[in-house]
C-alpha cells in the first residue's frame, strides 16, 4: 500500500468519524439528552426595577451606555418612563441563541468531517486515464477536415 492510500484511508475515518460525532450531538442536543455549549449566559434579575426608567431619552451617550450594560433592558422597559411587561425572559433568549451557536458549530463540523472524507476517497482511488490510439487519431482527422 503507497503512503497516499493511507493518508486517504485515514481522511476517510476521520472524516466518517467527524460527520457521525456532529450529528450525534446536535441529535442529543435537540431531543434534550445534552446541554449546547454556554456561549451566551445570564442571570434571571430578582429586582424587577430597571433603572431605564430614570434615563434621559434625549441624551444618547447616556442611553448608549445603558445598553451596554444591560441589552436586555429594553425588552422590560421602554425608556420613556414607563415599565413595559416583560415579553421574553432573558434566559429563554441565551438558551435560543446557545441552540443557534451551537447547530451552526456542528454543522461546520460536519462540513468539515465531510470535506475530509471525500478527499479521502479521491486519494484512495486510482486514476486511470486510458486513449485509443485510433479514436485519437479519427478525432484529429475529423478537426483537420472541419478547418476551413
Amino acid at each position: 500500500m503507497t503512503a497516499e492510500k493511507i493518508i486517504g484511508y485515514t481522511m476517510l475515518g476521520v472524516g466518517i468519524l467527524l460527520m457521525m460525532f456532529s450529528s450525534f450531538q446536535i441529535i442529543l442536543t435537540f431531543t434534550g439528552k445534552a446541554q449546547p455549549i454556554k456561549i451566551f449566559e445570564s442571570e434571571p434579575k430578582e429586582n424587577v426595577q430597571n433603572d431605564t426608567s430614570n434615563l434621559d431619552i434625549s441624551n444618547p451617550d447616556q442611553l448608549l451606555q445603558q445598553i451596554q450594560q444591560d441589552p436586555f433592558s429594553l425588552l422590560t422597559s421602554g425608556g420613556s418612563g414607563t415599565n413595559f411587561p416583560q415579553i421574553i425572559d432573558p434566559t429563554i433568549i441565551n438558551q435560543m441563541l446557545n441552540l443557534m451557536v451551537y447547530y451552526f458549530i456542528m454543522q461546520f463540523v460536519l462540513g468539515l468531517g465531510y470535506k475530509l472524507a471525500s478527499l479521502g476517497v479521491q486519494m484512495i482511488r486510482p486514476l486511470k486515464i486510458s486513449i485509443d490510439k485510433n479514436q485519437l487519431t479519427s478525432l484529429l482527422e475529423s478537426s483537420k477536415t472541419n478547418i476551413p
